[in-house]
């Protein structure tokens, strides 16, 4: 990828804007932390899902990227952030993916990338330092397991069906009790692994106390942490 913008917050987190071919655009984040150092990267430009809170899927779906444009992306970022920090070691301990897409729905360049990422002549990262992060394309998360066994996020947004059928409209075909059975089979070889669920705070739409009491029962139906996550508007949208 050909770097558009690079944008270097006063926390250190890091935002690049990145073309690829065909003249489109994805967006790659780095941040940083004292334990560690956490990419975010895209799998797709676009997005299918039209989430209504999100602003990738308002921007409507272009095409899923090869692995090559997902593993170049790290490439990219490592030798930025080497130059930025001015050391060999590694930088970059993490990664997500939870840029722009649905990684699930490109489901084989995915999983390539990120079987490139831990093989031990390329990045050499662990299982559980790589995070796929999902809106719940429940077959494939069965498919992840059989093939690539990585940690897993789940964008929950909401603790009930009509709410999720709102900022989710996936949840209308793979509701909130069939993603948790995927998500109770895919942890069920492990007593230490968790999944992350990710609950972005929409007021007065899903962020309620009744919400909480919902969502707490939930979790104790499988092993988890939540993520609450700060809404950030754009033009155009009425959430907050």
């Amino acid at each position: 990828p050909d770097i558009i913008s690079d944008n270097l917050s006063v926390d250190g987190t890091r935002k690049w804007l990145l073309q690829v071919p065909g003249k489109s655009a994805i967006e790659m984040v780095f941040i940083p932390e004292e334990s560690r150092g956490t990419l975010c990267v895209s799998s797709q430009v676009g997005c299918t899902l039209n989430c209504s809170f999100c602003a990738t899927g308002k921007q409507g779906y272009n095409r899923n990227l090869t692995t090559a444009e997902i593993v170049g992306q790290v490439w990219l970022a490592k030798h930025l952030l080497a130059q930025q920090y001015q050391t060999d070691k590694r930088i970059v301990s993490n990664i997500v993916m939870m840029g722009m897409g649905e990684p699930l729905m490109n489901f084989d360049n995915v999983v390539a990338a990120m079987n490139i990422m831990q093989d031990d002549f390329c990045f050499g990262l662990s299982k559980r330092r790589i995070t796929l992060s999902t809106a719940g394309v429940v077959p494939k998360i069965e498919q992840l397991k059989q093939e690539c066994p990585v940690s897993l996020a789940v964008s929950l947004h909401a603790p009930n069906d009509e709410l999720r059928n709102v900022l989710v409209p996936l949840n209308r075909k793979y509701n909130i009790e069939r993603l948790l059975d995927a998500c109770n089979r895919y942890v069920a070889d492990s007593q230490r692994a968790r999944i992350t669920f990710e609950y972005v705070m929409l007021e007065g739409v899903n962020d309620e106390l009744a919400h909480a009491h919902q969502l707490a029962a939930l979790m104790k139906t499988v092993p988890g942490k939540v993520n609450l996550i700060p809404y950030n508007p754009f033009a155009g949208i009425e959430y907050k």
